[in-house]
């Protein structure tokens, strides 16, 4: 029973291995072109919500604007986390 859980526990160790690393070289190769995407729209967000704040535009969502720039940089953040799961 022990070579069977030793095998089983072996199998799964490879087809881990066969499925983190193509997705890890995949995120890798992206990982310029994500974190400039992202960490751009942050910034691009969060400047022109204050411009338009600045200027007074009425009926314009503030908080609504402000906080999707923001969960453009956590995602970011997140993506590298990701990344440094997959590479542990």
């Amino acid at each position: 029973m022990t070579s069977l859980d030793s095998y089983a526990r072996l199998c799964a160790r490879i087809l881990w291995h066969g499925v983190r690393l193509p997705t890890l070289l995949f995120l890798v190769l992206l990982e310029p072109i994500v974190t400039f995407v992202l960490w751009g729209l942050a910034l691009l967000g969060v400047l022109t919500t204050l411009f338009y704040r600045a200027i007074g535009m009425p009926h314009f969502p503030f908080w609504t604007m402000l906080g999707i720039s923001l969960l453009s940089a956590a995602a970011s953040v997140v993506y590298q986390g990701l990344i440094r799961l997959l590479e542990a």
